[in-house]
């Protein structure tokens, strides 16, 4: 099986989107088509012994539509480029002299053969090709209704109202698409955030311009003070401030030396570095956003799901309406009719006609997801789809992590309690020699300990890790155990042993020589400074528990949450804090669950939404959660849960505002065939307002309220405590 990629130009509503699937699903040997509204980017799987790409890259077009193998950056209001524009110009011209000639009461014969005429047949040529492509791929859509609508209309002599519904149409149209390449610049933005090449040194020191897609993991890159980091790596050489606002959503620079990880995207503030390259292109932090944003737009919330199903209703519906206000009351109803109620009749069903696009409907919910989305990459929070933002904006309750999530998670040892005899340093040779073999934060504080005081190293038999209680491993006869109270009791085989140390809210490691109780080595791991805000923040969006998940004891765990305010639940093992989120869902139904995305990884599943922190650049991470935070700003947890609401809201604005515009020109059409005063008001205007308001303006103030949604910022918790 083949696939063919790129990008399907010239989409600006759902029903561009059906007539290119459809028409490519109709070619023998297509097995799967993926055509994305809001980013155009289209996947076809096809079978290259039936069909060919270049037989569907043709398909496409025949349609109406472009294709291109990649995004192409060209000026909305170059003519040269965007033919519809020209045409509307073309079409806005010889309409405008028109109106001028009939306010002058140029004679209506000349008015029709040499302006309206011009006017609907030029200006309406894009109308009509997509019309054609529509019928040859027996779609009812909104260019064929207006094309049966300019047809109805210059049957009963309305020439004028013929040339205006062209030209407004084609305007909605431009202004759809223009509102559509707004939506689109988001993702392009992501596109651009690394250049196209790298300057590559060769041997160390000669330099050399090559394309992003030739370096290979290894390859060392120059960046100057100012210029983008292309590409994930390492600092070689060199230190530097790096802004990774376009990554993390960190609003200042971080300060980074020799070793520290730099992700594709950054810019590089004041320092001339080398970085050795860590990911190949396609796997680099930038990419993986891109191709999770993409991929975002793929997974549709309910409320898409329903609009998508009720569109394919809905514009049948309003025709077989439409010729119902036209034959029924003469065929059926047996009512007198002559030619002006017939002309009347006619005129009301070609309103219903232009009504019917259900185009700012179906467009509600992709343009508010997909601006939603991609505004949030920008902040750092890396969602994988509406839906998940759909139940967001549900949760009651949220389960939280505490070691680096709620703390920063870099433990310190700052007190050892030697017993039986024993001498701190001993303890410090023991304890760091045996936790060596651990990856454990616990182990690495340790470890780290052991290495200041420069302790020597002790070899250990038959290690074994212990998940969620600690280590063991035996030495010159003895066994050695070091970890929580649940190990210690464990290593004695009974309860009755006194673990009472001279602190008790700290994180405690108690190291066990065979039977005995040699030490109590002391660990802190402090709160981030925001997490007492955000928490607070957090708590203003609605959520109606928060509750801290810990394996730390149960003094330390008391503690923090007194100062937060929250509950908690402590000296949990990983499998433990599953059977927590099943009690929090069974309690408030819907929860969600933060975490490090990677030891957490049950619980994140389990919950309705995961939410992995602090995990820029992690594969892993992004692949276990729903949402990830690539900053470790906890800040960024309300915004989320606001973005969530905001984005419910509007939604649902939007599928209220398109379908209330549509019901009220749906009454005025009944009204104007009831009550004279009603036409008598509107006139001969009604059909051209209804394509200015119920479809042009319907769609653009839906795109509009769209794109107001994710403005806010992450510190907004912080100017509500100033306030």
């Amino acid at each position: 099986m083949s696939e063919l990629k790129g990008v399907v130009t010239g989409m600006d509503c759902a029903n561009c989107l059906a007539k290119v699937t459809k028409s490519i699903e109709s070619i023998t040997g297509i097995e799967d088509v993926t055509l994305n509204l809001v980013s155009t980017k289209l996947i076809v799987k096809y079978n290259e012994d039936e069909v060919s790409e270049k037989e569907i890259i043709d398909t496409i077009k025949k349609t109406g539509y472009g294709f291109s193998s990649a995004y192409e950056r060209k000026s909305f209001f170059n003519i040269k480029h965007n033919k519809n524009l020209l045409f509307f110009l073309i079409g806005t011209f010889f309409l405008i002299i028109a109106l001028l000639m009939d306010y002058l009461y140029f004679d209506d014969t000349y008015l029709v053969l040499i302006f309206y005429i011009p006017v609907i047949t030029v200006g309406g040529i894009p109308i009509y090709l997509k019309a054609f492509a529509s019928l040859k791929a027996r779609t009812i859509d909104i260019d064929l209704l207006m094309v049966i609508a300019v047809i109805g209309a210059m049957s009963i002599q309305y020439w004028e109202e013929a040339a205006e519904i062209i030209v407004l149409f084609t305007l909605a149209e431009l202004l759809e698409a223009f509102s559509m390449d707004k939506a689109r610049q988001s993702i392009r933005e992501l596109m651009d955030l690394t250049p196209p090449t790298a300057i590559k040194l060769i041997k160390g020191r000669k330099h050399e311009e090559v394309p992003i897609g030739d370096l290979v993991v290894g390859d060392r890159v120059s960046i100057k003070p100012g210029g983008r980091i292309p590409i994930d790596g390492k600092l070689d050489w060199g230190k530097s401030y790096v802004d990774q606002s376009p990554i993390t959503g960190e609003s200042t620079p971080i300060y980074k030396e020799v070793g520290d990880k730099v992700f594709s995207g950054s810019i590089n503030i004041d320092g001339y570095i080398i970085i050795r390259v860590t990911q190949m292109p396609e796997e680099s932090t930038v990419a993986r956003i891109r191709q999770l944003i993409e991929k975002a737009e793929q997974q549709k919330s309910k409320q898409e799901q329903f609009i998508q199903k009720f569109a394919k209703f809905y514009t049948p519906a309003m025709v077989i309406i439409a010729l119902s206000v036209f034959l029924i009351p003469g065929i059926f109803m047996n009512i007198p009719i002559d030619l002006e109620i017939l002309r009347s009749w006619l005129y009301q069903s070609l309103v219903i006609l232009v009504i019917s696009c259900p185009c700012a409907l179906v467009l509600s919910t992709p343009i508010t997801v997909v601006t939603a989305i991609t505004r949030a990459s920008k902040k750092g929070v890396l969602v994988k789809g509406g839906k998940y933002l759909e139940v967001l904006s549900s949760v009651n309750a949220v389960g939280m992590d505490k070691t680096g999530t709620l703390s920063t998670g870099n433990l310190k040892v700052y007190k050892i309690e030697a017993l039986e005899g024993y001498s701190e340093n001993t303890i410090i040779e023991i304890a760091s020699s045996l936790e060596s073999h651990s990856e454990h934060k616990i182990a690495e504080a340790i470890v780290n300990y052991g290495k200041e005081h420069g302790t020597r190293g002790l070899g250990y038999k038959d290690v074994k890790i212990l998940p969620g209680k600690g280590i063991k491993g035996s030495r010159k006869g003895k066994v050695y155990y070091i970890g929580s109270e649940a190990l210690v009791n464990e290593a004695l085989g009974f309860e009755a042993y006194d673990l009472e140390c001279e602190e008790t809210e700290s994180i405690v490691s108690y190291v066990v020589e065979d039977k005995s109780v040699i030490a109590h080595i002391h660990m802190s791991d402090e709160l981030r400074p925001e997490t007492k805000d955000a928490i607070s923040s957090l708590k203003k969006t609605g959520v109606k528990d928060i509750i801290m998940l810990t394996g730390d004891n149960e003094a330390v765990a008391n503690k923090i949450a007194e100062e937060l305010g929250i509950s908690y639940e402590a000296e949990l093992l990983p499998e433990e804090k599953v059977d927590s989120v099943k009690r929090l869902k069974e309690k408030y139904e819907l929860v969600a669950m933060v975490g490090d995305g990677i030891n957490d990884a049950p619980a994140l599943a389990l919950s309705d939404v995961g939410i992995a922190m602090g995990a820029a650049g992690t594969a892993i991470a992004i692949e276990t959660a729903d949402i990830v935070l690539s900053s470790d700003n906890l800040f960024s947890l309300p915004y989320l849960f606001r973005l969530g609401k905001q984005t419910k809201r509007t939604i649902q604005t939007n599928i209220f505002l398109s379908l209330f515009i549509k019901f009220i020109f749906f009454i005025l059409v009944f009204l104007s065939i009831a009550f004279i005063a009603v036409k008598t008001f509107f006139g001969d205007s009604l059909l051209w307002l209804a394509v200015l308001f119920g479809d042009m303006g319907a769609s653009l103030l839906v795109i509009l309220n769209a794109m107001r949604v994710g403005r806010k910022k992450l510190e907004k918790s912080q100017k509500e405590k100033e306030n």
